[in-house]
């Protein structure tokens, strides 16, 4: 009540003009206007008051308004490496995330031997999240008092990664302990939510239209695990035409800094974008076109975006980048590549013309070369592998160091019924395979690989060498 008191005491009408010279009474009170009854003023000043109270409760102070906790870190630090005893500082951080070199987050808290542990309540929607953890020394991480990192060594850390299921929409507890050793001392955390409710982890978004300029709304939307159709001369879906359709994929993955190794294989055109920088553009009718690339990439979550199109006949696309970490499973690489080769001393590989010029080096010891031809062709090897399976098969040729001079030597790869040229200069390799693409073979005997010695150079100016050609299941 003293409150109201209170302020109601201090709340009086303010009139000024003649209105304050009528009353010749009692000098000690605000007279009160000609004309407006004294009840008037008492009943409009309790209603202001009523008013005024009204608005402070709807609208509290912030700091009833929202815990700290929702808006910020709480961090503890602790002035030994295990988070034992009271924390000699307690505060709120806005972000996460430090690097402190040699020093230390505060005068109270040693340049080495400290910890740390950061809360922190979020707001997470149902789905798939990849963390990732970069420290010097160690960290653990929680969700929801869930261990889903474990990196409590002594020693930097790059990039540990925890994939987490969140089953549900709403308010999740992160907690995160950190130890410091010796030396330097630093601790970044991120997250992206690879999937959400009803999304496959790592699948393309593929949006048809049924034009071939991606015009318009798509007539379908949907989510693709990998880029790798033969749709033949067929459609993609009911939905789609046949003919005259196009497709843009997009998804955005995790990828270190380095330089990546794509490949793609159209018809007819195709285009590549990271972060909507075109790496790749070959926009016109084609048939199956083979392309290796390589393209230099910054570390972080980079935005892929593949855009094709088919205009009549057949339709083919494929796209693969190396490197790609797929689900964010951890997989560990097979060493033994499983792999079809035809050597130039097996029964599947042939010569026909002059008898060529023996090597020594190469794969399996030795190999067979010539000289080169202008136009018309005089020499032909030819491989011709028993593959076990039919399916998609990256083709690749071996170059030995010596006797492989020529800048432009062209394979044909017979397969499926068609042909594909790929040309490359054998002299800027030396005992290493060479990709020659990645197509479709049926497997029924009657697909190969020839070389033949016509490469447009000035004859007799330049040597080609026949190898090894190996055949990778895909």
């Amino acid at each position: 009540m003293c409150c109201w008191r209170s302020l109601a005491a201090r709340w009086r009408p303010q009139f000024g003009g003649a209105a304050w010279q009528n009353n010749p009474g009692n000098s000690n009170q605000p007279t009160i206007p000609f004309g407006i009854p004294r009840r008037f003023i008492v009943k409009k000043s309790f209603w202001v008051v009523i008013i005024l109270l009204l608005v402070l409760s709807a609208f509290p102070l912030a700091s009833q308004a929202a815990p700290l906790t929702k808006l910020s870190w709480r961090a503890e630090y602790f002035d030994n490496p295990n988070l034992s005893g009271q924390p000699q500082l307690s505060i709120f951080e806005p972000r996460f995330g430090h690097d402190w070199g040699y020093g230390s987050p505060a005068p109270e808290i040693p340049v080495d031997h400290f910890s740390a542990r950061f809360t922190r309540t979020m707001h997470f929607e149902k789905g798939t999240y990849l963390f990732l953890l970069t420290v010097d020394d160690g960290a653990r991480v929680w969700i929801d008092g869930k261990l889903i990192i474990d990196a409590w060594s002594i020693g930097r850390k790059e990039q540990v990664k925890a994939k987490i299921r969140l089953d549900t929409t709403g308010d999740h507890e992160i907690q995160v302990a950190y130890f410091e050793h010796t030396g330097l001392a630093s601790i970044q955390m991120e997250w992206v939510q690879l999937g959400g409710e009803n999304d496959i982890v790592g699948a393309w978004k593929g949006e048809y239209f049924g034009n071939r300029n991606l015009a318009g709304t798509p007539v379908m939307t949907r989510q693709d695990s990998a880029i790798n159709f033969d749709w033949n001369s067929g459609s993609p879906h009911p939905r789609v035409p046949r003919d005259n359709f196009s497709v843009r994929w997009t998804r955005s993955i995790y990828l270190a800094a380095g330089h990546y190794t794509f490949r793609v294989q159209h018809d007819d055109g195709m285009r590549v974008y990271i972060d909507d920088k075109i790496i790749y553009d070959s926009w016109f009718d084609q048939e199956v076109s083979y392309e290796v690339g390589i393209v230099p990439i910054k570390e972080g979550f980079r935005t892929l975006r593949v855009e094709f199109y088919d205009h009549v006949g057949n339709a083919v696309a494929r796209f693969s980048i190396d490197g790609d970490p797929g689900d964010y499973t951890d997989t560990v690489p097979d060493p033994n590549e499983q792999a079809t080769i035809v050597d130039n001393s097996d029964p599947g590989f042939m010569w026909y013309g002059p008898s060529p010029y023996a090597g020594r080096g190469g794969f399996g010891g030795d190999f067979v070369w010539t000289y080169n031809r202008s136009t018309t062709a005089v020499s032909v090897g030819k491989w011709m592998p028993s593959l076990p399976a039919a399916g998609n098969y990256e083709v690749f040729a071996y170059i030995p160091a010596n006797r492989s001079t020529s800048r432009s030597a062209t394979y044909r790869i017979q397969h499926f019924g068609r042909v594909a040229a790929r040309t490359i200069d054998q002299n800027r390799y030396q005992d290493e395979f060479v990709s020659l693409g990645m197509y479709y073979f049926d497997a029924r005997g009657n697909e190969f690989v020839t070389l033949q010695d016509n490469t447009g150079e000035g004859s007799g100016s330049t040597q080609l060498a026949f190898d090894a050609v190996k055949f990778v299941k895909r």
